[in-house]
């Protein structure tokens, strides 16, 4: 199924503000044949809590965040309105490129009606899974503050959503968030930042199987990981709440889960990257375990004056580098989308690396 990489030559002036991107293809299937490495730049356009698949016609769609009217620029996507799920559409086969312009609204119904009229959606994760693309997204429960996670579904990556309704809203006025789909062995599963495993002011993670209607069978659910594991997502923070979020799941050497998350305030240079290892089972059987000295630093973050000084950095070095989603090529490239911070103009944009691994661990480049 792999095509080979065509070579793009582009103008001087647009190199550094070019990244790749990738296609979600099957979990664990790492490696693959040799490819033109990842470019390190970022996209102009402010995309946050990106999310990457490749579409049926061999094209990649990056879901984020929802924008506002003014929000720009755009080729494809309505001007003048909302954008509830922006996406970006960019490359073909196993060339991954990136654009800097809104194609379209994947969710322009909005939220759905359990969920505040003309509300935001956060954090939009989507997959592919036995020709149906499911969408899992946070959005405020209507009448609540409460963030809760919300299910669409659709025939393809950029044909509008259907919304299928409320996907997990724990009781309490507890926070479910930042749902993140992933296959593996002819599965469907999702995790997401689980705050009714934990207490205010702590924050946790869970990993559940879901069935073939996109819903979660949830006595499969199981804690992946507390906030309580680690101390650097409290470092010099603005807020009271302990965050560790944006989780993700790919898989590396022998065969073994990572999870990726965030922590610490997403508008800071803080905001960093951990890795946790959740064993040989899509489910862990025990809370994943830390890799490096990851209780006291992040895995991924910035290097300079105001992070947190991590195991390792990032292509481009760029501040608050969080919302890690792995995916891989159609090539099997194990890639990751992430988005940085700009602390000069408080917006978020996303930037896509290659994920390696050496003798000293995980790297991007």
């Amino acid at each position: 199924m792999t095509r080979s990489r065509k070579a793009s030559l582009l103008a001087m002036a647009l190199a550094l503000a070019l990244t790749v991107a990738g296609a979600v293809g099957p979990l664990g299937a790492p490696g693959g044949p040799t490819a033109a490495q990842a470019s390190t730049g970022s996209s102009t356009f402010s995309l946050a809590d990106p999310s990457t698949v490749q579409a049926k016609d061999g094209t990649y769609v990056t879901y984020g965040t929802t924008v506002g009217s003014g929000a720009g620029p755009r080729c494809g996507a309505q001007t003048g309105v909302t954008l509830y799920v922006p996406f970006l559409n960019h490359g073909s086969g196993d060339t991954v490129g990136m654009s800097h312009c809104a194609a379209g609204d994947a969710l322009p119904s909005g939220p759905g009606s359990w969920a505040v009229d003309n509300g935001a959606i956060w954090a939009p994760g989507v997959v592919e899974f036995n020709g149906t693309f499911y969408m899992y997204y946070t959005a405020t429960k209507a009448g609540t503050g409460q963030k809760c996670i919300g299910l669409a579904t659709s025939g393809g990556a950029k044909s509008p959503f259907t919304n299928r309704g409320i996907w997990a809203c724990p009781s309490g006025g507890r926070w479910a968030i930042d749902a993140n789909p992933f296959v593996a062995n002819g599965k469907l599963y999702v995790t997401y930042r689980d705050d009714a495993i934990t207490s205010y002011p702590e924050t946790g993670i869970s990993i559940v199987q879901v069935g073939s209607d996109g819903f979660a069978l949830w006595n499969t659910r199981r804690d992946a990981l507390k906030s309580t594991d680690l101390v650097w997502d409290t470092i010099n923070d603005s807020g009271s709440t302990h965050v560790i979020e944006n989780p993700s799941i790919f898989v590396g050497g022998a065969g073994h889960y990572y999870l990726l998350f965030s922590g610490n305030n997403w508008n800071s240079a803080r905001y960093s990257t951990g890795i946790a290892d959740c064993g040989t089972s899509p489910i862990p059987s025990s809370r994943c375990t830390l890799l490096k000295d990851g209780a006291n630093q992040p895995y991924f973050g910035y290097t300079g004056s105001g992070g947190l000084g991590p195991y390792r950095g990032l292509p481009g070095n760029h501040t608050g580098p969080g919302a890690m989603a792995a995916f891989y090529t159609e090539g099997n490239r194990r890639c990751v989308v992430w988005a940085w911070y700009d602390t000069a103009t408080g917006k978020r944009h996303p930037i896509i690396g290659e994920l390696k691994l050496d003798s000293s661990g995980f790297y991007v480049e």
